[in-house]
């Protein structure tokens, strides 16, 4: 998951909570499902981020950084069995955000560093265009609607700059729109409402979620997280329900979509993060951070099945939908700014998980 900045952190922190050590696999004896298949270390490049799956190439791609400071960044193509590395696109500057419209074949990445987003074509393996807006944007996630063939980008805005949402129209790959007023500062993970044209938004300094109106571009409503420091949320359009990581908490909240009111917050762990709906199981998947376990929640009750460990600090969850198998990226542990790169045995990897 993409770096936001929490209130009382530096921006080199910004991606979670780095406290906490890896936790040892707990499974409940009757929901016993859900296990780690294996791990892949992906060294070099390393400095992983997001992954997407994609049905246009029929691989898990997996946005790699290389080590700070260096110029080996790519995007990884990783068959989603073996997890072997079938494809590499080299790319001139890192990509961290990932998502994909398999309707069009485009990948779309954030390049936080230059403040632009890159449109990709999967089947050529080549760079398309860049959108920006501004100097620099601190662009962190990019949603796609692939019906309406639209992308949406979040900038958190910071020291009194305010957050933005860019809306770009996929045919084209050009900027429609730029939503600002009301946004407010250190908006971080955003989910989309397809049906109800609206977006959800967290906001970490208030610890709020934000609806805006797609229609309108206007923001409706506010109302609590559930805790503090949310910093991504999931939108389950059958139940109509928010599922939001609040990471100073190490919680997961469970909102109702429509009162905004708190239906159930469940501990997850230290630095929960990245969360994901998979979309045939009925599970909810949470990766925390800082207890360098995924959380596995049975999405009826509300109750989590197991806590697996997956690496030093599980970041970002991406399910297949065909397999019903996810994936989770684990960063690697960091020395310091200025300090000799630390040989993380367990970080720059990615699990399988399999149900």
């Amino acid at each position: 998951m993409h770096p936001t900045m929490l209130p009382a952190l530096s921006r080199r922190h910004a991606f979670g909570l780095v406290a906490g050590l890896l936790c040892a696999s707990r499974v409940s004896p009757a929901m016993a499902a859900a296990t780690v298949g294996k791990s892949v270390r992906l060294v070099p490049p390393g400095g992983l981020y997001e992954l997407v799956v994609s049905t246009t190439t029929g691989l898990l791609h997996v946005a790699a950084a290389g080590p700070r400071g260096a110029t080996e960044a790519s995007i990884l193509g990783l068959d989603p069995q073996s997890l072997e590395v079938k494809s590499t696109l080299s790319l001139p500057e890192p990509a961290f955000g990932l998502a994909v419209n398999d309707r069009t074949g485009t990948l779309y990445t954030t390049n936080t560093r230059s403040g632009s987003v890159s449109a990709i074509d999967l089947k050529a393996g080549r760079v398309l265009t860049k959108i920006a807006h501004g100097e620099k944007a601190h662009v962190r996630q990019v949603l796609v609607d692939e019906e309406a063939n639209r992308v949406y980008v979040s900038v958190p805005g910071f020291q009194g700059v305010q957050s933005q949402i860019w809306v770009i129209d996929g045919a084209k790959n050009e900027m429609l729109h730029v939503i600002s007023d009301g946004l407010g500062e250190a908006m971080s993970g955003m989910t989309l409402d397809r049906a109800g044209n609206r977006l959800f938004a967290a906001r970490l300094q208030t610890n709020e979620i934000i609806e805006v109106d797609l229609a309108t571009r206007a923001v409706k409503r506010a109302f609590p997280s559930g805790g503090e420091g949310p910093i991504n949320a999931a939108y389950d359009a059958a139940g109509k329900r928010l599922f939001v990581t609040n990471q100073k908490s190490g919680t997961l909240a469970v909102l109702d979509a429509g009162s905004g009111a708190l239906v159930k917050s469940v501990e997850t762990g230290a630095g929960a993060l990245g969360v994901t709906l998979h979309p045939t199981n009925g599970t909810v998947l949470v990766a925390n951070r800082g207890a360098g376990t995924v959380s596995v929640l049975d999405g009826a009750k509300l109750e989590v099945q197991a806590s697996l460990a997956t690496g030093s600090h599980p970041n970002t969850i991406a399910v297949d939908p065909r397999s019903g198998l996810a994936y989770v990226t684990n960063k690697a542990r960091s020395a310091g700014r200025g300090q000799p790169p630390v040989d993380d045995p367990n970080g720059d990897t990615v699990s399988l998980i399999r149900f």
